[in-house]
C-alpha cells in the first residue's frame, strides 16, 4: 500500500497542486491515534475492522466511508519451497511461522482466522512469529527468521526473495477490503474528500493494480 499510495499522491499532487503528506503504520495504531486526536485528514486502512472502530467512535464523517480495494492472503516460504495444496498441510512441515500481530494489524486478524479455521491456531501457538506489521513478516521469511509466513499477496509480490506456496482460501476469513474515509472535524474535509475521490478513479485503480491489489470490477 505504501508505494502504490506514494506514487497516486505524486501524480495527484503534480496535477491539483494540492500538497499531500502520509503518515504510514499499523491500521490498529493509526486508528488509535486518530481517536486519541491526532491530526489526519484521511484515513485508510488495509482492513475493516480500524474503520469500523472509527466509525463507531464518531472519528470518521458519516457517509465517507469507501471500500477503495481488496487483497488475498498467501502462505508464503524462502525461495524453491514447495507448493502447498491447502492450509492444513503446515501441519506436516517444520518450521516457524510468521504473521503480524492480530493486535496489531488486520493482516494477522486475517491470518488468524484462518488458521482457526483449519484448527491449527492454538496448536500452532509455540510455532507462530508475530511481527509489527505484514512488511516484517515477509521479511523474517526472506531472512530465514522464519520458514513460512501468512501474509498480504501484495506485500509477498513485493518481495523478490519469497515464493508464494499457496492462496489462502477466502472461506476461511474475513473478506479483506481497504476502507477510506475522511476524519470528522479534520477542517480540510473537502479536500481530503478530493483525493479519496482521485483514489478511486480509473488512472489510480490501475497503478493500485500493478502492485497486486484487487479493484472493484476488476
Amino acid at each position: 500500500m505504501t508505494d502504490a499510495l506514494v506514487e497516486i499522491g505524486d501524480a495527484y499532487e503534480a496535477e491539483s497542486g494540492v500538497n499531500v503528506t502520509f503518515s504510514f503504520g499499523g491500521s490498529n495504531a493509526l486508528a488509535r491515534q486518530v481517536e486519541f486526536g491526532a491530526p489526519a485528514d484521511a484515513v485508510i486502512f488495509a482492513g475493516s475492522g480500524p474503520m469500523d472502530q472509527l466509525e463507531a467512535s464518531g472519528d470518521v464523517v458519516a457517509g465517507s466511508r469507501d471500500d477503495l480495494l481488496s487483497n488475498r492472503l498467501v502462505v508464503i516460504g524462502g525461495m524453491g519451497a514447495s507448493a502447498l495444496s491447502e492450509l492444513a498441510g503446515l501441519d506436516e512441515l517444520d518450521g516457524r511461522i510468521a504473521l503480524a500481530d492480530p493486535a496489531l494489524a488486520p493482516a494477522g486478524f486475517y491470518a488468524k482466522q484462518s488458521l482457526e479455521s483449519v484448527g491449527l491456531y492454538e496448536r500452532f501457538e509455540s510455532r507462530l512469529i508475530p511481527t509489527l506489521d505484514v512488511r516484517a513478516a515477509v521479511g523474517a521469511v526472506d531472512t530465514g527468521g522464519a520458514s513460512f509466513g501468512l501474509v498480504y499477496a501484495t506485500d509477498a509480490s513485493a518481495n523478490s526473495g519469497v515464493e508464494v506456496l499457496l492462496v489462502v482460501s477466502e472461506d476461511l476469513h474475513d473478506r479483506i477490503v481497504y476502507p477510506a474515509a475522511v476524519v470528522e472535524g479534520s477542517g480540510r474535509g473537502d479536500a481530503a474528500a478530493e483525493f479519496l475521490d482521485f483514489l478511486g478513479e480509473d488512472r489510480s485503480l490501475v497503478i493500485f493494480e500493478t502492485y497486486g491489489f484487487e479493484v472493484p470490477g476488476g
